[in-house]
């Protein structure tokens, strides 16, 4: 799942982003500012609860796909080494 650490990570630096912008703007701003990045905080969080409980609820399945694709890809593999062989024998 290294794509949602990645994305969760990237929520949480824009959300120090717009901290650091928090902290250098004007007095109406900072309370919208503040607003709205307690909004975002918020939305984060629930998103990666959501995510995690997801990720639990369907991880059978999840396995299940990540298998299907390894073999697929071994699959792929045999049959790209076997077409290129039969290319060296020409």
């Amino acid at each position: 799942m290294g794509k949602a650490e990645e994305f969760f990570s990237k929520a949480g630096r824009k959300i120090d982003a717009l901290l650091e912008e928090l902290k250098q703007s004007d007095i109406s701003k900072k309370i919208e500012l503040k607003e709205r990045l307690a909004e975002l905080k918020r939305n984060k969080e629930k998103l990666q609860e959501d995510f995690e409980k997801f990720s639990e609820d369907n991880k059978q399945s999840l396995n299940d796909i990540a298998n299907s694709f390894e073999e697929s890809m071994q699959d792929i593999k045999e049959a790209f080494k076997r077409a290129t062989r039969k290319e060296e024998r020409k």
